[in-house]
């Protein structure tokens, strides 16, 4: 039942509001930094804080962050439990609590508070008014009234026995003569100026049981009687609104527009348009439970406290539906609208159809895995039927009477995606795939589509235009007429690859791509890109409204250009392009849109316009959307905080001046309070006093100064949404760095006297020395020539020596310290320097590494020392049977390198047999007679054409390790 015998003249007409689904909601909780779920009273400060009562502390909130004051915050709250909030003349916030206390915080940032006096009751402060002379009014649960002027001093009103007082409900409110009207159990009773109590006139003819009063912002004065609102109009009461199918009224709110938003106790929210009440939709309705408080903040957003949190609306020209609203999914990748009206939304987690503005409903589709598809493509047959492509399982056809088919690998449908569909010229369904082309035949199997065989890869779009196929791809476009293919590619570093969509306007075709845009008009194609003003890259599709614009979707938001503008740049009559850019902060969940599927967005029957992001379906009237165009202002600049090396300062007040000591840190935190996309605003900051020059911090919200000199600085910051201009620069703080004491004047003063008596007294120490000091170096100078002398030649012996040392020094770098030979860094130098000779056409060089056979059972049997002197004698050995051409070195443990300059392996294999003989011809070698012969393993290799040392060396050393293989004492070569 929603009778409306009459209604208020003040009521916004109902065709001078916005839709409820241009709202979009958020929501809070304790998950989200509140302390308690139950928000009782919202006030909004100068500041642009919104303040919020909870039982678990006052709480602040800027858009970004939650602060909590309570019993354990410093300054200390005297109670956690808050029970009302209001504002004075002056901007400053009284608030109260479960005990009677009462507080303030000052725009200023003090804080004041005042226990509840003996006299008046330790119970709840249920509401705070302040009347006209900036007295703070308070209505104690059952308990009767108090005031209190800004000063402090209090006075309570104590309620006779059995007077109304005693039995007053939680709201009440001041009229146009200062009357106080209070809500109680029993009707509306009036305070007036001079304190006497009455009830309205019995002519009034007001309901008897709970009521309230609501005084609105345009002055008009309303009641609340459960769940019937009335208007004060000529001193009469006249029922604007019955409400009784809706449930008690709980809250109150008349917003900017003139409508009238009620809380209910377990309906939800409503909101009063001229004669017409809406109910939030399912798909849009925040609460769930009882609403406690309502209020509106400077930048229009309705904000609702309730039993299960907090939440806000914010009215934009976007609004959004995701999981929790119904949807299959939250990443949306296509939207097609059928001839019902219904719109088909295909999502990452299967797909959705909304009826006429219905809870979505979601769509089971039967896959093999169990799980539901992703949706990249839709298009509705003639019959009604919708046809839906997937990312990975195939192709489904979902008929009116709700029967569904699938067409996947077993009916000739190639595995992987399926971007795009189109029906042709004889209406068979031709199917975009990751491998071509494909049509639909009369018996459900898939086959390849006959011209487009040369069509391997990914197709990405697909339009008919008559008996012609325009096909897109990752490498351009693909036209098929007549049977025949023909390609156009875009060359150059602007040049699309990927193309997204095709768009018919007129005789003129569009496409979206990688590159931008490109119209094809009798032959002619033509490019407006980032010269000709797109701010992006990519255009994912383009679709044209019912008013002359065009909506192009990106992954940075949307864009909204005139078509005839887009025409006349690319006539050539235009140079750039002028738009507007829409992102989050015109309500949009998120600024990436679908891309490379089809549709992914669409224009309704009815004007709105919906697309899909990677966060929801998004949607917009855009027959309203001008009068969103305005730019919400720039948000005011507040600090939030001063902290020196780490550590907060507290009751810091406005204007203060903040002394710091030098040489420590200061971190200065400030904030824009705005709500709307509040981590897109930018900041700049200067510091008077270490230069005037503005610098821009980004979205940087925190300052550390860590190295400013000894003076006296101010710090002023502005704020703006991007693209607006910046307002005029706030002082949010000033301080002065301390000097150290030697940093202070009259120690540099003092310091410079005493350095003018230091030099008059030097100068003439000076001068009375000069001439003792001249005759001291004349006798210095004679004694110290016969000792030059000598020195002289003591320093030509020790340049002497100095030389034979270095010579010695030169030779340890290069020799290896054990047996004499080279070691391996100067082997490695010979090595590289032949390498490089002969690989620029110099001579051949042979390489061999030579390893002593079972010398760890030498070092085993005898001794290290042993071992020491065997190395020694192999490399007099190799050093003595070598060619003198030849180079040895001591390479590792007991491994040895032999460079030979040979232009042939024979040739160094001769000389190595040479070796190898000598080896076994000598008997003296430091071990007993009985173990044998000391022999060696050796591999053998020839220079190759690009070898360089590594690869050198590895050819030697797995000749080496083939040797040993072979039974030891041998040579292998290669």
């Amino acid at each position: 039942m929603l009778a409306l015998p009459a209604f208020s003249a003040h009521a916004a007409s109902s065709d001078d509001v916005s839709s409820l689904g241009n709202y979009a909601i958020k929501h809070w909780t304790t998950q989200d930094g509140l302390p308690q779920n139950s928000i009782r009273d919202i006030v909004q400060t100068p500041d642009g804080r919104m303040w919020f009562a909870t039982w678990e502390g006052l709480v602040s909130y800027d858009g970004l962050d939650f602060h909590v004051q309570n019993r354990g915050s410093d300054p200390a709250l005297p109670d956690n439990g808050i029970g009302a909030l209001t504002l004075d003349a002056a901007g400053d916030m009284w608030f109260s609590d479960s005990r009677g206390d009462v507080g303030r915080h000052d725009s200023d940032g003090s804080w004041h508070f005042w226990p509840h006096e003996a006299s008046a009751p330790s119970t709840i402060v249920q509401s705070m008014k302040v009347d006209r002379h900036d007295d703070v009014w308070m209505l104690y649960e059952n308990h009767g009234l108090g005031t209190m002027s800004h000063s402090g001093r209090f006075h309570y009103l104590t309620p006779g026995h059995n007077e109304p007082l005693s039995s007053i409900y939680r709201n009440m409110a001041f009229d146009a003569s200062d009357s106080l009207w209070l809500g109680t159990y029993s009707g509306i009773i009036i305070r007036d100026k001079d304190g006497h109590v009455r009830q309205p006139p019995a002519s009034w003819d007001l309901p008897h049981g709970l009521s309230w009063p609501y005084h609105a912002p345009d002055g008009t004065f309303w009641i609340v009687s459960d769940s019937r609102i009335f208007s004060i109009t000529d001193n009469k009461p006249r029922l604007a609104y019955d409400l009784r199918d809706q449930g008690r009224v709980t809250a109150l709110l008349q917003d900017r527009h003139g409508s009238l938003w009620v809380g209910t106790e377990d309906h939800g929210l409503l909101r009063l348009s001229g004669n017409r009440v809406e109910v939030m939709p399912d798909t849009l309705d925040p609460t769930g439970g009882r609403i406690l408080s309502l209020a509106e903040d400077t930048e229009g957003s309705i904000w609702v406290g309730t039993n299960a949190g907090l939440f806000r609306l914010q009215e934009t020209p976007f609004s959004s539906l995701r999981r929790h609203n119904g949807l299959s999914g939250d990443f949306v990748r296509t939207v097609m609208e059928d001839h019902t009206g219904a719109l088909w939304v295909g999502t990452d987690g299967g797909v959705s159809r909304i009826i006429k503005g219905d809870s979505p409903e979601t769509m089971y589709l039967p896959t093999r895995s169990g799980h539901q598809p992703e949706v990249l493509s839709s298009i509705e047959d003639h019959d009604g039927t919708v046809w839906l492509g997937t990312y990975a399982d195939g192709l489904f056809a979902l008929a009116p009477d709700g029967t569904i088919r699938h067409l996947d690998s077993a009916s000739g449908l190639p595995a992987g995606n399926v971007r795009a569909l189109a029906f042709d010229g004889s209406h068979s369904l031709i199917v975009g795939t990751q491998r071509g082309l494909f049509r639909l035949m009369p018996d459900d199997k898939v086959e390849r589509y006959a011209a487009s065989k040369a069509l391997s890869g990914l197709i990405t779009a697909i339009f008919t235009k008559g008996d012609t196929l325009w096909i897109g791809t990752l490498d351009g476009v693909r036209v098929i007429r007549d049977g025949k293919v023909r390609a156009t590619r875009f060359s150059g570093v602007d040049g699309a690859h990927t193309i997204f969509g095709f768009v018919a306007i007129g005789d003129d075709l569009w496409l979206t791509t990688d590159r931008g845009l490109y119209r094809y008009r009798q032959g002619t194609m033509t490019h407006i890109g980032r010269d000709a003003g797109l701010p992006v890259d990519s255009v994912f599709t383009l679709i044209r409204d019912n008013r002359g614009y065009l909506w192009l979707t990106s992954n940075r938001g949307l864009f909204r250009i005139a078509l005839t503008d887009l025409e006349a740049v690319a006539d050539g009559r235009r140079k750039a392009l002028s738009y507007i850019q829409l992102d989050e902060t015109n309500g949009l969940s998120s600024s990436q849109a679908s891309g490379s599927a089809q549709p992914s967005a669409v224009l309704a029957r009815d004007g709105t316009l919906w697309i899909a992001t990677a966060i929801g379906l998004a949607r917009t009237d855009t027959n309203s959307f001008d009068k969103f165009l305005v730019k919400p202002p720039p948000p005011p600049v507040a600090l939030d905080g001063v902290a020196l090396d780490g550590r907060d300062i507290l009751n810091l007040r406005k204007g203060d001046v903040l002394h710091v000591p030098s040489r420590h840190n200061l971190t200065i935190r400030y904030t824009a309070p705005s709500y709307i996309a509040p981590k897109e605003i930018l900041f700049r900051t200067t510091i008077t006093g270490a230069g005037s020059a503005w610098t821009t911090t980004g979205r940087s919200r925190t300052l550390e100064l860590t190295s400013l000199p000894p003076g006296a600085y101010t710090l002023t910051t502005s704020a703006a949404h991007p693209g607006q201009v910046w307002p005029r620069p706030v002082t949010l703080v000033r301080f002065v760095i301390d000097p150290k004491w030697w940093q202070r004047r009259q120690f540099w003063v003092s310091c410079a006297v005493a350095l003018c008596i230091v030099i008059a007294l030097s100068y003439w120490g000076i001068v009375w020395s000069y001439r003792a000091e001249a005759n001291r170096l004349a006798r210095v100078i004679r004694s110290r020539t016969t000792d030059l002398e000598a020195q002289t030649r003591e320093k030509d012996a020790l340049l002497a020596r100095l030389e034979i040392q270095i010579d010695l020094t030169a030779r340890q770098a290069r020799e290896d310290a054990l047996t004499g030979v080279y070691n391996r860094r100067a082997f490695d130098e010979a090595v590289e320097k032949m390498l490089t000779g002969a690989n620029a056409g110099g001579p051949d060089f042979c390489l061999a590494i030579v390893d002593i056979d079972h010398f760890k059972a030498i070092n085993d049997t005898y001794s290290h020392q042993t071992g020491d002197q065997v190395l020694r004698q192999v490399a007099h050995v190799l050093e003595t049977h070598t060619h003198p051409a030849d180079m040895v070195a001591r390479i590792g443990g007991e491994e040895f390198g032999i460079l030979l300059p040979a232009q042939t392996l024979e040739t160094a294999i001769a000389r190595l047999d040479g070796v190898r003989e000598a080896f076994h011809e000598k008997t003296d070698w430091e071990i007993s007679r009985s173990t044998g012969l000391v022999t060696f393993s050796a591999g053998l290799t020839r220079f190759e054409a690009g070898d360089t040392i590594k690869t050198l060396m590895k050819r030697a050393d797995l000749l080496l390790y083939g040797a040993k293989n072979a039974g030891r004492d041998r040579i292998h070569n290669g």
